[in-house]
């Protein structure tokens, strides 16, 4: 998948920042390393950064730095989610799901008092996957195979590949940034960034739960 980049320069004009916090921010990974990007350019090498990502990670260290300590920010944008559990109705309090998708799901999973960070985040992929009319039983296969494959508090950086033949569907997590060629039969029907996920919903409950 070709990425739109942008170059260190450009970063640092649109932005207003300055060198010395690029690289503060990337030392104590609040940027990952991985997204600094070398390349061959007329004056010898330059670096690069995924555009989309680089320039709404630096939007959101902006709005952040001011009420948090750059240790807070680094555990804030690991890819390891803190540990944290939320209430059914403290869910439902967020506004990031519909009913239907907090009862499809929930009915998926032991009865439980509270709902750790991993399945928020599966019932936030199904409630995309709902949205993007898949049926409801390959919501039912999504949301299992997210509940068995997938563990944010280990890996977030993958992508989520959906793929429909005829009335199959059939769901990967793939390494970011991914590269595939499917059947020409078959249809992508949903790719979701996993860690930029992660960040969102992280996003949405820090005022209230403290991640």
């Amino acid at each position: 998948m070709e990425t739109d980049l942008i170059s260190k320069k450009e970063v640092l004009e649109l932005t207003g920042i300055s060198y010395g916090q690029l690289y503060r921010w990337k030392r104590k990974n609040i940027i990952p390393e991985s997204w600094f990007i070398k390349k061959s350019s007329y004056t010898g090498q330059e670096t690069f950064f995924p555009r989309e990502k680089m320039l709404a990670r630096i939007d959101t260290i902006k709005e952040m730095k001011d009420g948090y300590s750059l240790d807070e920010l680094s555990d804030f944008f690991s890819p390891h989610p803190t540990k944290v559990e939320v209430s059914e109705e403290g869910l439902r309090s967020h506004n990031i799901l519909t009913e239907d998708t907090m009862t499809f799901c929930t009915s998926l999973l032991a009865m439980k008092g509270a709902y750790e960070f991993q399945d928020i985040l599966n019932m936030v992929i199904v409630e995309k996957a709902h949205r993007l009319e898949i049926p409801k039983e390959a919501q039912r296969t999504l949301f299992l195979f997210l509940h068995e494959k997938f563990t944010p508090l280990k890996e977030s950086s993958l992508e989520l590949i959906g793929i429909r033949k005829d009335e199959a569907y059939i769901w990967m997590l793939l390494p970011l940034p991914s590269d595939f060629h499917v059947d020409h039969m078959a249809q992508v029907v949903l790719r979701f960034d996993l860690q930029q996920m992660t960040e969102e919903l992280k996003l949405t409950l820090t005022n209230t739960e403290g991640i």
